[in-house]
C-alpha cells in the first residue's frame, strides 16, 4: 500500500532512486552480515549455549560494520553519484539498524522461536510504511527520498527492540572454540545469502548501471508484486530450517524427508495461481500505481515466474544447510551467482529492464537444477508431483474463468483499484475453491489448522 502511494504521489523516478538505495543497502547487508546470520541461527539450533553464540555473533559483526563503514566513508563521492544524492551518511545509518534487527531475528529462528521471528517482519513494515506515508502525506523533510529511507530505518529500529524482548537468551563471552565454530559455518553459508541477495537485487543494481530512475521505478514496482506472492513460500523455508538442523544432529531422517515433502508441496500454493492470474490481469493490477506502470506487464509475468522457480530452489539450499552440508551449499551458491551476474549483464544490456527480469529467472533455474542434485546425492528427495499438478489445475481453472468475468467488470467499473481488487478477489476464491475440491492432501491440511 505505501509503495502503491508513493508510486501515485511522487511518481516512478523518486520511487527508482529509493529502489535503488535500498538494492545497494541490503547487498551491503547481505554480504557483511547475511552468513554470520546464518551460522548462529544453525549453531544456536544444534546446541544448548545458544547465549555464547549470541555474544560471538556480536562481537563478529561489530568488527565488521566498523571496517564497512571505513570503506563507504573513504568512497562517498563515487557512491552518491552512483546513488543519484547525497545517501553516504544514511547508508551508514540504515546499514546499522538491518543489522542489528538481523542479528536479533537470526538469534529467534535458532531458539526455535520461528513464531515470534514472524511478527517482527509485518512490524517492521507496519512502522516502514506508516513513516513513509506521513513523510509524503505530510511532506516532511520535504517528502523526499532521505524521508523514505528514514522510514526504512525506523522499521527496522522498531523490529530489533521488539524482538531482543522477545529473546529468553543473553550474550555472553563466547570460548575461543565457539567462535571458531561459528566463523567456520559462516566461512560457507556467507554465500547463501549473497545467492538469496543476488537474486533479489542483483537485477536493480544493473538497471543502475544501464537505464533511468524511472525504469527502475517500473521494475520495482513488478518486483514487489511478485515477492508478495513469494512470502509464503519464504515462511515456510524459514519455520522448516531450525526443526530440520534439529532432526538432523539426531539422524531422524525418516521424518526429514516428509518435512521436505509436505514443504515442497505448499512452496507455490500462491506463486502458482499468481504466475496464471498476472497472464491474464497483471496490466489490471499494475494500473493502481499509475498508468505509466502498466509498461512493466511483460516484466511481471516473468519476475513471477522467476519467484515461482526461485522459491523451490531456495527450499533446497536451505535443507543443505540444515543438514550441515554449507559446502555443498556453496558450491550450488557459487553457480547460480556466477549465472545471474553474466546472464544479466548481458541481458540487460541487449535487452535493457525485460533483459533484467529475463536474466533473473534463467539463474533461478540454473540454481534450481543444481540444488536438486546436490540435495538428491545426500537424502531421498520426494517432489509431490501429484499435488504440485493439482495446483496448477485449480490456477488453469481459475485463468479460465477470468478471462470473461474481466471483460464483463470492465463495462461495470471504471476504477482501476476496485477494478483489480474485484479480480484478485475472484480468482483468488475460484483457486481455493477449485484445489479444496481436488486436493485431500489440501482439504486435510485446512482441517488439521481449523480443528480446535
Amino acid at each position: 500500500m505505501a509503495t502503491l502511494y508513493i508510486a501515485r504521489e511522487l511518481g516512478s523516478g523518486a520511487l527508482g532512486t529509493y529502489a535503488l538505495f535500498v538494492a545497494v543497502l541490503i547487498w551491503l547487508k547481505t554480504i557483511f552480515g547475511s552468513g554470520l546470520h546464518q551460522a548462529i541461527t544453525k549453531r544456536v539450533s544444534e546446541a544448548d549455549v545458544g547465549s555464547a553464540y549470541f555474544g560471538a555473533g556480536i562481537l563478529v559483526q561489530a568488527a565488521v560494520f566498523v571496517c564497512l563503514v571505513a570503506g563507504l566513508v573513504l568512497t562517498r563521492p563515487y557512491l552518491n553519484d552512483y546513488l543519484g544524492f547525497q545517501g553516504t551518511t544514511l547508508l551508514v545509518v540504515a546499514l546499522a539498524g538491518i543489522l542489528v534487527y538481523a542479528l536479533v531475528s537470526a538469534m529467534l529462528h535458532g531458539a526455535e522461536k520461528v513464531h515470534l521471528a514472524a511478527l517482527l517482519q509485518p512490524l517492521n513494515r507496519v512502522v516502514r510504511s506508516g513513516v513513509q506515508l506521513a513523510v509524503v502525506f505530510l511532506g516532511i523533510i520535504g517528502g523526499s527520498i532521505a524521508g523514505l529511507v528514514w522510514g526504512y530505518v525506523a522499521g527496522a529500529s522498531v523490529a530489533a527492540v521488539a524482538g531482543a524482548l522477545l529473546l529468553s537468551l543473553r550474550p555472553t563471552v563466547p570460548s575461543r572454540e565457539e567462535l571458531a565454530s561459528l566463523l567456520e559455518f559462516t566461512r560457507y553459508s556467507w554465500l547463501s545469502g549473497i545467492e538469496g541477495r543476488s537474486f533479489s537485487a542483483m537485477d536493480t543494481v544493473v538497471l543502475g548501471l544501464f537505464v533511468t530512475s524511472s525504469f527502475i521505478g517500473y521494475y520495482e514496482v513488478a518486483w514487489n508484486l511478485a515477492s508478495l506472492l513469494a512470502i509464503f513460500g519464504n515462511s515456510i523455508a524459514e519455520s522448516l530450517f531450525p526443526t530440520i538442523s534439529k532432526l538432523d544432529s539426531n539422524a531422524e531422517y525418516a521424518t526429514i524427508r516428509n518435512l521436505v515433502s509436505n514443504g515442497l508441496a505448499y512452496t507455490g500454493l500462491f506463486l502458482i495461481p499468481g504466475f496464471v492470474g498476472v497472464l491474464f490481469i497483471g496490466e489490471t493490477v499494475l494500473g493502481i500505481y499509475g498508468s505509466e506502470f502498466r509498461q512493466a506487464t511483460t516484466v511481471l509475468a516473468i519476475l513471477v515466474a522467476a519467484r515461482l522457480i526461485y522459491a523451490y530452489e531456495a527450499q533446497f539450499v536451505m535443507m543443505l544447510n540444515a543438514l550441515d552440508h554449507p559446502d555443498v551449499a556453496f558450491r550450488v551458491n557459487v553457480l547460480f551467482v556466477v549465472a545471474n551476474i553474466i546472464l544479466n549483464l548481458v541481458l540487460v544490456s541487449i535487452y535493457g529492464w525485460v533483459g533484467a527480469a529475463v536474466g533473473t529467472a534463467l539463474a533461478a533455474l540454473v540454481g534450481l537444477v543444481s540444488a536438486y542434485y546436490a540435495l538428491a546425492d545426500r537424502i531421498t528427495v520426494q517432489i509431490p508431483l501429484g499435488e504440485l499438478s493439482r495446483q496448477f489445475a485449480a490456477a488453469g481453472v481459475m485463468g479460465v474463468a477470468l478471462y470473461p468475468f474481466k471483460d464483463l467488470l470492465l463495462g461495470l467499473v471504471q476504477k482501476p483499484i476496485p477494478e483489480a481488487l474485484v479480480l484478485v478477489g475472484f480468482g483468488a476464491a475460484v483457486y481455493f475453491c477449485v484445489l479444496t475440491v481436488l486436493s485431500a492432501h489440501f482439504r486435510t491440511t485446512i482441517q488439521d489448522n481449523i480443528s480446535p
